[in-house]
């Protein structure tokens, strides 16, 4: 199955490690105070116990402290910077995934390709600035439209793309038609005191249920293709992928 390589993978297993015996020696010492002389026996000294509890104390911190950046930099490597949607890299992996379980457990699959109809007028008329804020804003948008177990990618400048799990043609189509009906009538405003609004329509092509052995990147052409049909028909349509 294919995955994605992340760097953080083997330090957080040894930053684990560190945490849990730096954890596991307070405890020790934390009994050991409750034990009449315990520590006379063992022949550690009033200041040394307290040397070694700061000196634990600070590799815990600094341990917690790589925990946290260790699961920022996997963040970083998976989503995308401005829409903090899911990357190509990623979404193509987890579409890889889907693709398996499809045709492991014999579900259904549907991808749509989403592509903003006309971007480029808005970044002529309002300035890149602006165009940056309506991408954020139409991707918080689609992910609200989504099903929770449906997976949202930014595919590259103002296409995205969105995969649907146990989602057969039909449906699919039904939710690709749902998602541009809500965009087409969503007030996006914009602007440092929102006080101009932006009409935006989207075209999107849908593929659903892959032929076996279908890779990704044919099952993505599809989708694209289709989109493209919607694009040539008059934009702020859907198209159905022929299979």
């Amino acid at each position: 199955m294919m995955r994605l390589p992340l760097i953080s993978g083997g330090l957080k297993k040894r930053l684990w490690v560190i945490i849990i015996l730096v954890i596991g020696f307070l405890v020790y010492t934390s009994l050991g105070d409750l034990l009449p002389r315990y520590w006379d026996w063992i022949g550690f000294r009033t200041f040394e116990r307290s040397v070694l509890t700061i000196g634990f104390l600070v590799i815990l911190l600094i341990a917690l402290s790589g925990l946290a950046a260790s699961d920022k930099l996997s963040d970083l490597a998976i989503r995308d910077g401005l829409t903090d949607l899911y990357n190509q890299s990623y979404i193509k992996a987890r579409l890889q995934e889907e693709i398996y379980r499809s045709d492991r457990y014999a579900y259904p699959l549907s991808i749509l390709m989403i592509d903003l109809d006309d971007f480029k007028n808005v970044n002529d008329l309002h300035g890149h600035v602006i165009g940056d804020h309506v991408l954020k804003a139409f991707a918080g948008v689609l992910q609200e439209l989504v099903r929770h177990s449906d997976i949202v990618g930014r595919f590259g400048g103002e296409e995205f793309l969105a995969i649907l799990p146990q989602t057969g043609p039909l449906e699919a189509a039904a939710a690709a038609e749902r998602i541009r009906r809500d965009i087409a009538q969503y007030p996006f405003r914009v602007g440092r005191d929102r006080d101009r609004q932006v009409e935006i329509t989207i075209s999107l092509g849908v593929f659903s249920n892959p032929r076996q052995n279908q890779n990704v990147e044919e099952i993505i052409t599809c989708a694209d293709s289709a989109l493209r049909r919607a694009k040539t028909q008059g934009k702020n349509k859907v198209v159905a992928a022929s299979t």
